[in-house]
This record gives C-alpha cells, sequence and structure tokens, in this order.
C-alpha cells in the first residue's frame, strides 16, 4: 500500500510540475497527495487527532491562488508555507491533543527522520520487488544472480567481438549502419532531461516512501504544561516590567502628542525613514515584550500580571501609531507592496496581543496556536486580496501633487491589474505622456503573455489572452502617443 501510494505521488509530481510553470497543477498534487496519505493513515488506524484536518483549509486556499493570480510575489513563500502546512497537518494527525508547540517538536523530528530513513524505503522496496519476483516466477536469489552475471559477460564479449568484425569487413559493417544511423540521431539533450527528470521521480518516491513510513512509527511527545514558579527572582521580571512600561509610556506621549496632535517634534525628520523606522523598532520591541510575557508568566503574582498587560496596552498603542505614520506617508507617496506589507504585519501583531492577554490570565491556553492561526489567517488573506491590483489602483486615482510612479507600476504589473490599466486608459483627461506609460506595461503583458498547458492553467492569464491584443498594433499605438507627447510638450516653443 505504501509502495502503491508513493508511486503514484512521484508519477503524478511529474506529470504536474516538470517544464511547467505552476497553476491549476498545484491544487491537483495537493489533492491527490493528501487523498494517497490519509487513505493510508486511515487503513493503518493511526489519526488520532482529527483537528489536524482543519489545516487542509489554508493549504487548500493557498494552493489555489496559482490558478488564480498571476502575480508571483507570494510564490516561493506560499510554496515554503503549503509544505511546512503539510507537514504540520500530519504531526498533528498522528498525535493526541495537546500543545501546539509540542506539534512543531513533533513535525521537525518527523522531516529528520524522514531524511535520516530514507534507505528503510529502499529496503522495503527491494524485499517487495523480490518477494513477487520470486512467488510470481519461482526464481530463487542465487539463480537470479546468476542469470544476471551470465548476461553481462555475454553482452561484454559480444560487443568486443562484433565491434572487431565491422572495422575488419565493410559489407559486413552495412548490416549495422542501421544502428549506427540510430545513434546519430539521438538527442543528447533530451536523454539527458529524461534521466533527470527520471532521478526527481525516484528521488520523490524514496522521500515520499520515508515519510508514510515514519509517520507510522511515530513516537509520541510528551505533552508538557506550563510550570507555575514562585521564586524570590521575581523581583528581576518585577523590575524589569516596571522600567519597561515607564519607558513606554514616555514613548507613547511623544507619539500622541507629535503624530496625532499634529505637533512638530524634529522639523527635518524625513517621513519616510520615519515611517520605516517605526515599523522596524516595533518588530524587535514587540519580540522583545512577547518574550517576556512569556517569561514572567511563570511567576504566579498579581502585580505581574497587570504590569504584562500594561505593557501589552502599550505595544498596542505603538503599533497603531506606526500604522498611522505609515498611513501618512502612504498618502503622500503612493503604496508599495512593502508600505502594504507593514499595514499586514502590524494589524497582525494588534490581533495577536488578544490571545496573549488571554495566556496572561490562563497559563493553559494555548498562546502560540491562536497567534499561529492568527498568523496563517492574514497570510491567506492577504494572497486572495489581489495587492497588486490594490497598489496599482491606488497609485493611479490618487488625489496628489506628486507624479504617479509609473516605473514601479511597470515592474510589478501582471495580468491582476490589467482591468485597472484599460480603465485608466480609456479615461479622457489622461495625457499622452501618461497614456503611454499605461500602454508600454500592456504591451510588456501582451509579450510576455504565452500559450498556458492545462498544468499551467490560471484565471488571471486566461482571460488576458482571451483578450486577443495584437502586440504589433499596440506597439504602433504606443509609439504614436510618445510623438503625440512629445509634441505637446515643444509644441509652445
Amino acid at each position: 500500500m505504501e509502495i502503491v501510494g508513493s508511486i503514484i505521488i512521484s508519477i503524478m509530481q511529474s506529470i504536474l510540475f516538470y517544464g511547467k510553470s505552476i497553476g491549476i497543477s498545484l491544487i491537483l498534487f495537493e489533492i491527490i497527495l493528501n487523498s494517497v496519505i490519509l487513505f493510508i493513515l486511515h487503513r493503518k488506524n493511526k489519526v488520532k487527532n482529527k483537528n489536524g484536518l482543519l489545516l487542509l483549509i489554508p493549504i487548500v486556499l493557498l494552493s489555489s491562488t496559482f490558478a488564480i493570480f498571476a502575480n508571483k510575489t507570494f510564490y516561493l513563500a506560499n510554496i515554503c508555507i503549503i509544505l511546512i502546512l503539510n507537514l504540520l497537518m500530519y504531526a498533528i494527525l498522528i498525535n493526541k491533543k495537546g500543545y501546539f508547540k509540542n506539534y512543531l517538536h513533533n513535525t521537525l523530528e518527523l522531516v529528520q527522520n524522514t531524511f535520516k530513513g530514507y534507505r528503510e524505503g529502499i529496503y522495503l522496496t527491494q524485499n517487495e520487488v523480490k518477494y513477487y519476483a520470486s512467488g510470481s516466477n519461482k526464481i530463487e536469489k542465487a539463480n537470479v544472480k546468476k542469470i544476471a552475471k551470465s548476461s553481462l559477460i555475454v553482452i561484454l564479449i559480444l560487443t568486443v567481438v562484433l565491434i572487431l568484425l565491422i572495422s575488419a569487413d565493410s559489407v559486413f559493417a552495412s548490416l549495422f549502419s542501421g544502428i549506427t544511423r540510430l545513434f546519430g540521431h539521438i538527442n543528447i539533450i533530451g536523454t539527458f532531461s529524461f534521466l533527470f527528470r527520471l532521478a526527481i521521480i525516484i528521488a520523490v518516491y524514496v522521500l515520499s516512501l520515508s515519510f508514510i513510513l515514519k509517520l507510522q512509527k511515530n513516537k509520541e511527545v510528551e505533552q508538557k504544561q506550563t510550570t507555575v514558579t514562585n521564586s524570590k527572582d521575581s523581583f528581576t521580571i518585577k523590575l524589569l516590567l516596571i522600567t519597561l512600561n515607564i519607558v513606554y509610556l514616555i514613548f507613547c506621549y511623544i507619539q500622541l502628542q507629535s503624530l496625532f496632535a499634529r505637533i512638530q517634534v524634529f522639523e527635518s525628520y524625513d517621513y519616510a525613514s520615519y515611517a520605516r523606522s517605526g515599523f522596524f523598532q516595533l518588530m524587535f520591541v514587540s519580540l522583545i515584550n512577547f518574550v517576556i510575557i512569556l517569561v514572567s508568566n511563570k511567576y504566579n503574582e498579581k502585580i505581574i500580571k497587570r504590569l504584562s498587560t500594561l505593557l501589552v496596552v502599550f505595544t498596542t498603542i505603538i503599533a497603531i501609531s506606526s500604522m498611522y505614520r505609515m498611513h501618512m506617508y502612504e498618502m503622500e507617496y503612493g503604496l508599495t507592496y512593502l508600505r502594504i506589507f507593514v499595514y499586514f504585519i502590524l494589524i497582525t501583531e494588534i490581533l495577536s496581543f488578544i490571545p496573549i492577554i488571554i495566556y496572561i490570565y490562563n497559563r493553559k491556553f494555548d498562546v502560540i496556536k491562536w497567534c499561529f492561526v492568527i498568523c496563517i489567517s492574514m497570510y491567506c488573506i492577504a494572497n486572495y486580496m489581489n495587492i497588486e491590483e490594490i497598489i496599482v489602483n491606488k497609485n493611479l486615482n490618487r488625489t496628489t501633487d506628486r507624479e504617479i510612479d509609473y516605473a514601479y507600476i511597470y515592474r510589478i504589473s501582471s495580468e491582476d491589474s490589467y482591468n485597472v490599466l484599460k480603465e485608466r486608459l480609456e479615461k479622457e483627461n489622461i495625457s499622452q505622456d501618461e497614456r503611454a506609460d499605461i500602454l508600454s506595461i500592456i504591451l510588456k503583458l501582451a509579450n510576455n503573455a504565452e500559450n498556458l498547458s492545462w498544468q499551467e492553467s490560471n484565471i488571471s492569464k486566461n482571460k488576458f489572452l482571451m483578450e486577443d491584443i495584437d502586440a504589433q498594433e499596440l506597439s504602433s499605438e504606443l509609439e504614436r502617443a510618445r510623438y503625440e507627447a512629445l509634441y505637446d510638450e515643444y509644441k509652445d516653443y
């Protein structure tokens, strides 16, 4: 059963992915992969915690983005996260209910054991092949070795004799001219490509089989709960929390004064560096605060709980002020991927403070699990928001005296933002310069467009192909727009 499942997985990955861009192929592979492994685990009664199946939701959502959106911003990140989610899902399925940190530990061990124990899959395959061969043909192991050895000797001697005879007689050599021509027409690149593809299939088969075998031999990780400490060392934690809260109080006061009250603290302060420095500062501060809260929560004292809560409140205020700084900068200079990611990360942090607050007053609460749920939910939302279209639309339609950064739009644009560009192009009040910029972006998309195989099927790309844009005609229109823009610039001279 394990061998057949691994063969199906290895062959399907080759059919769906080899030499192809990822499209609908990823969601199809996920369906096949998880169906095979879940079927085996179910038949072997290895499923102990069905809550792990909930991770199929983000797995399916993230896998489907490759068949929906053309932009590749999340391309590599999604592949890595989908792989991690798959591994984590099976680590949860084969273990009893417990703390999320134990599942993470089990996932790491599962990966490590899969690579370390790959020989187990090879040995199992060899034994199965020998068993069926001896069972069906009644060939003993000694006879198999004897036949293989004899065949090899005969082939070597026959090859040497034929080479000598061919060189000795031209008439005899003509009998083998067809074979010579056959070897002359062999595609070396194609041969190496086939061998490389075969090597990948074998590697995937071995790793898949090893992974399935290790799932069935999983050892339960001891479920450890947070211990309560009533040590005199809590004085250090109290002093640290009091000091940090005083510092954050002063910092938050400055934020409220300089941002919300619009008091200019530094006359020459650049908003770009202000927004970004605030963001990265917050990341580091939040990490420190998170660790401090986890450590301080080991001490069962009310004063520590209250100080920890106050720490969360101040960190939330810092997050909101950082978002406000970024909003001011974005309104002036427009949206970019970096700026919109700042919003997402800050919102994610603020939401993560909810389970942290609960954890402060309830040590049995699985804070890591709920922080993970929030993070993966926000990441899925970011994937389905079509961020590229939001950025392009926001930058094209914002009201500001600054020029639109068409160089950036050109760099990030894909088929996902085609409709926004098309709508902007159809407006009557745009300048010839802007018209030329938009046409150059659409021309880039048209030149890069290509017919897709069924494995590469993608909704955005298919819709763009259905527009049937003539690149040559579009190029001529672009040249006219550039000429008219140049004429408008110098007509008054």
